[in-house]
């Protein structure tokens, strides 16, 4: 009997979205791309960029953050807060499959009344772009 719903204990986790696209590109060259301005700013907002592992940035939208960990070619971990909100994790996962690769993002530790939909549809547009940037 170690069904959540079956007892009706309340979920205590935080809520996450994950969304995930793979792109017609190698893994070395959807890095190099998440490094340049255009591929931060798709990611963190306009203005914004990844640095080392503690780095603090703000986008001109107002979003802040840290990054959190940066594994070339793996992985990038950062926090995020936007406005009054509490902050909340993002980590992209690269994978690479031959001349393609498939980036992972995993939003999480998110505020109870996030609007999960809205988020999903902001991360698919960031990756969208990335693979924009990557077909130019």
């Amino acid at each position: 009997m170690s069904d959540q719903s079956e007892l009706n204990i309340p979920n205590t986790q935080p809520a996450s979205v994950v969304v995930s696209r793979t792109v017609a590109c190698p893994v070395k060259r959807v890095w190099k791309e998440l490094m340049t301005s255009q591929g931060a700013e798709a990611l963190l907002g306009p203005g914004a960029e990844f640095g080392e592992k503690g780095h603090s940035w703000t986008s001109a939208d107002g979003r802040t953050g840290i990054t959190r960990s940066l594994h070339p070619l793996e992985e990038i971990r950062f926090s995020i807060r936007e406005g009054d909100r509490p902050s909340s994790i993002v980590q992209i996962d690269l994978v690479p499959h031959g001349d393609e690769t498939t980036l992972t993002v995993t939003h999480s530790k998110l505020a109870e009344d996030t609007d999960l939909l809205w988020l999903t549809g902001r991360w698919e547009a960031a990756l969208g772009r990335i693979d924009a940037y990557l077909v130019d």
